[in-house]
């Protein structure tokens, strides 16, 4: 699942960066590929399984994960501490962090716009300015009309 993650950011990436020279983009493909490798390196805590069969109209149907399912109990929090431990102990290792983490919020940092909806005289939307990351309301009196804050 982390190969699959970690393939797709790259690609996402890859396709924002846009044109560039050829020596920059073999760079990258080959810290691409020495991170892919590490990957396989990773050595995941034990997960146990369980004994637990449903049957579902006469057809046995193995759960052997189900006791991950209570979020509650101290196991599931035990496993989920160790699974968290093995991705902040590999995440930092990723020699074009930076440079993604950049790359994707240059992508997502856009203002966002709701859709408009009218009540009593006035026409109200919410517009997301990424300068102030707030929702902001806006409102006016006429549809072409310039919007002002509330």
């Amino acid at each position: 699942m982390i190969k699959k993650a970690l393939t797709c950011a790259v690609l996402m990436a890859l396709i924002a960066c846009g044109t560039q020279e050829v020596q920059n983009k073999n760079n990258t493909q080959t810290e691409v590929k020495n991170a892919t490798s590490k990957i396989a390196a990773i050595q995941y805590p034990e997960t146990k399984k369980s004994d637990v069969v449903d049957n579902y109209f006469e057809t046995q149907v193995a759960d052997p994960y189900r006791w991950l399912e209570d979020d509650m109990s101290e196991e599931t929090a035990d496993w989920v501490r160790a699974q968290n431990k093995v991705t902040a102990d590999y995440l930092p290792q990723i020699p074009y962090r930076d440079e993604l983490k950049a790359s994707l919020k240059n992508l997502m940092d856009y203002e966002k716009v709701g859709a408009p909806f009218k009540e009593g005289n006035y026409i109200h939307t919410f517009i997301k300015m990424m300068v102030y990351k707030i929702n902001m309301l806006f409102i006016a009196k006429k549809v072409k009309a310039k919007l002002k804050f509330s």
